[in-house]
């Protein structure tokens, strides 16, 4: 049995499928920000549900988190979940839990937002009936501010690996000292408002803005795609909400998956290409496959009992179960 250390609302999407298994036992309150701990005697298991790192800055993520997991597990195996996983960008954190008896697994990035609880997913059946049945009269829904921009921490002067911000957020002193003030920079992320600038250029008619939830989600659905907006990582909840509803929503190009692959049931667009817009044209084209195939992405691999297992049979292959 694993002793379960997780924020009960941040992992609310699998919380009851943790609860009703004999595998797992809750015993407190999450001990890593924004991470799950289940502890055994023969093998830890941690999932990261973090951001991961925005494309455009073009370094690896940041090893704090998981040097804090490491700390943990004190040698012993362990299995690191990674919600947000890029075949580019994951190679430090990767390469630290082979050297540390450990093995990363891509996992599943869910909602974080209570409204998809408590707003979207009781009236689930209704708004995709409206979906069908609603002939959209905007191209492209860009529901965030995309004249935001977003700060990324400098690497740490003590070791490169991990941010200056690490050694405090995961309590790293011990092993690594305290940080110099000096070295308190940002990376500035500039990734939406470039691509507003483009779809600003375009022929394509847009929403831009931030809405009250439901207001969102209703706006939504007079679009004919919404479009996944990147910020300091590269997933949103705007993916989560729109494949559940059944319209089209599109990310920009990007060296993210999860571990049941999206790539093939949700279309992306490289805004850095000249045609660009041939892009969106084509996925238009083909709006209702895309639909089809994003939905059963939703259904099928991205269900709480499709991450559930899928979180069961990696556990699994440890020889544990």
């Amino acid at each position: 049995m694993f002793k379960s250390f997780y924020d009960k609302t941040r992992f609310n999407y699998i919380d009851p499928q943790i609860e009703d298994s004999p595998l797992f036992e809750y015993s407190g309150r999450e001990l890593v920000p924004k991470t799950a701990c289940f502890f055994s005697g023969d093998v830890d298991v941690y999932v990261d549900t973090s951001d991961g790192v925005n494309d455009d800055l073009q370094i690896q993520e940041y090893c704090g988190r998981i040097m804090s997991c490491i700390r943990m597990s004190k040698g012993k195996r362990f299995l690191f979940f990674k919600a947000a996983h890029s075949s580019v960008w994951s190679k430090n954190i990767e390469k630290m839990a082979a050297e540390n008896n450990g093995r990363v697994v891509p996992f599943f990035k869910w909602s974080f937002n209570t409204n998809f609880y408590s707003i979207l997913k009781p009236n689930l059946a209704e708004i995709r009936k409206k979906v069908k049945s609603i002939k959209p009269a905007i191209d492209l829904g860009l529901f965030a501010d995309f004249s935001k921009k977003y700060d990324y921490p400098y690497a740490s002067s003590n070791d490169p690996r991990i941010s200056w911000a690490d050694i405090d957020k995961f309590s790293l002193h011990d092993l690594l000292g305290h940080e110099r003030a000096t070295s308190r920079l940002h990376f500035e992320i500039n990734s939406r408002q470039d691509i507003l600038n483009k779809v600003k250029e375009s022929s394509l008619t847009c929403f831009h803005g931030s809405l009250p939830y439901a207001e969102y989600i209703e706006k939504s659905i007079d679009c004919m795609s919404v479009l996944n907006p990147p910020g300091v990582g590269e997933y949103t909840s705007r993916m989560f909400d729109q494949t559940a509803i059944g319209n089209l929503v599109i990310l920009r190009k990007n060296s993210y998956d999860q571990g049941l692959s999206w790539k093939e049931y949700i279309p992306e667009i490289d805004f850095t290409s000249n045609n660009w817009e041939q892009q969106y044209a084509a996925i238009v084209d083909e709006r209702s496959l895309w639909q089809e195939k994003s939905t059963y992405y939703f259904e099928n691999c991205w269900s709480p009992t499709a991450v559930f297992d899928f979180l069961i049979s990696e556990i699994s292959k440890e020889g544990l179960i």
